[in-house]
């Protein structure tokens, strides 16, 4: 598992590295998490409202495909569980690949996909543990550039990681994310 940890957080870096040549961006982003299902052997553990917050670093490739960028993400979500005292966490490091369609207005409308590696933390007062796994993320979102250098946005992040088995056996790990936030050109 560790080499999938070593793998996004490379890409992360990579893209963070890119962050000194035009085009480049970074957000911060941070909302709510909804429906963050624990599968466990066969069943669903229901959850309240949750959390997320995560840092994104971004690199056009508009000399390859106009509104193409790759991205490099790092992102969190924590929710406990309705009726006990139980809680997951999520971290993850994701290697994004995003297209941000040109409407010709200050407002703009993205989508794209990415891969990495989902740390999963589960606690409760009887049993716990974590542990990272491959996992994959569908994003989508709109924005509104306020400058030339700025825009606000809210992104709406499917999240999932199989086999998490975070201290259980037959543990999955998926989370619904709402997240506003603010993104800089460099």
């Amino acid at each position: 598992m560790r080499k999938y940890f070593l793998t996004a957080a490379a890409a992360v870096l990579l893209s963070a590295g890119a962050a000194n040549a035009e085009g480049a961006s970074v957000s911060l982003l941070g909302g709510l998490t909804f429906n963050p299902a624990l599968s466990l052997n066969g069943g669903k553990a229901g959850t309240d409202t949750g959390f997320n917050g995560g840092l994104r670093a971004a690199y056009d490739l508009d000399q390859f495909l106009p509104g193409l960028s790759i991205d490099g993400d790092f992102f969190y979500n924590q929710s406990h569980y309705s009726g006990g005292f139980a809680k997951r966490r999520s971290f993850s490091f994701m290697s994004d690949l995003m297209y941000h369609f040109n409407t010709g207005t200050a407002w703009g409308v993205y989508g794209g996909a990415g891969l990495g590696a989902v740390n999963t933390d589960y606690q409760s007062p009887t049993v716990g543990g974590d542990s990272t796994v491959f996992g994959w993320q569908l994003i989508g979102g709109i924005e509104y550039n306020f400058s030339p250098d700025a825009s606000l946005f809210t992104e709406y992040r499917y999240q999932n990681a199989h086999n998490a088995n975070a201290g259980l056996t037959g543990v999955g790990n998926t989370s619904n994310n709402l997240s506003f936030g603010v993104k800089f050109k460099l």
